[in-house]
């Protein structure tokens, strides 16, 4: 992706953000920092329309985890983790940010609660278009590896979401990894129907006109 599409995006995210913080009358965005290279491009491109001193990255250590995990024995250590860097943006006078992708976003299970997702009408192919490597949870990784990479699977969900295809947007999934991929949307469209703050870079945007 260009330099003048990288910066086209941070213009359009620094804007939605901007506005949101002066509807609620703050100054900063806490950014929940998972220490990806995608949590770093949503901080990025926040700071490049509010700078730097606005978005604040919410991390957490080992060290901090570790005492808590007994109490939730077989729950994923990311949960944790994020549940943690959750806890602490929302006791900060600044408005939550997640960092999840639109790829993320479409695969089912319940949607971040941040009110502002700044990469949510981004896919995955897109964050590494804009140079940094894309995450997401293991069960979705397992279904890009199985449907031959994130170009792809983003591919036939740009088919469906963004082309409208919604009978052979799937044809180029092998047919080991299309039930589930089929069964992951389905699984998230009652989560996707709730209202979510998302800059609006696509045709079709979740939280705007995605629902389904």
């Amino acid at each position: 992706m260009s330099e003048a599409r990288w910066i086209r995006v941070a213009e359009i995210v620094g804007a939605v953000a901007r506005q949101a913080l002066a509807d609620r009358g703050l100054s900063r965005i806490a950014l929940l920092d998972d220490g990806s290279e995608q949590a770093d491009l949503a901080a990025r491109l926040l700071a490049h329309g509010l700078g730097e001193a606005a978005v604040v990255r919410v991390t957490v250590t080992a060290a901090e985890v570790e005492p808590l995990l007994p109490a939730w024995p077989g729950v994923p250590r990311d949960r944790v983790d994020d549940e943690l860097r959750r806890m602490r943006a929302r006791l900060t006078d600044a408005l939550p940010a997640h960092p999840a992708s639109k790829t993320e976003l479409m695969m089912g299970g319940p949607l971040p609660p941040e009110p502002l997702l700044p990469l949510g009408d981004l896919w995955a192919a897109d964050v590494l278009a804009l140079g940094a490597a894309w995450s997401a949870s293991a069960e979705l990784r397992s279904m890009a590896d199985e449907a031959g990479g994130i170009e792809t699977l983003d591919a036939a969900l740009r088919r469906l979401v963004d082309r409208r295809d919604s009978l052979g947007w799937d044809q180029a999934l092998p047919p080991a990894v299309r039930e589930r991929v089929r069964l992951a949307i389905r699984g998230g469209a009652a989560w996707r129907r709730d209202p979510f703050l998302v800059p609006k870079l696509g045709s079709r945007t979740l939280g705007t006109d995605l629902f389904e």
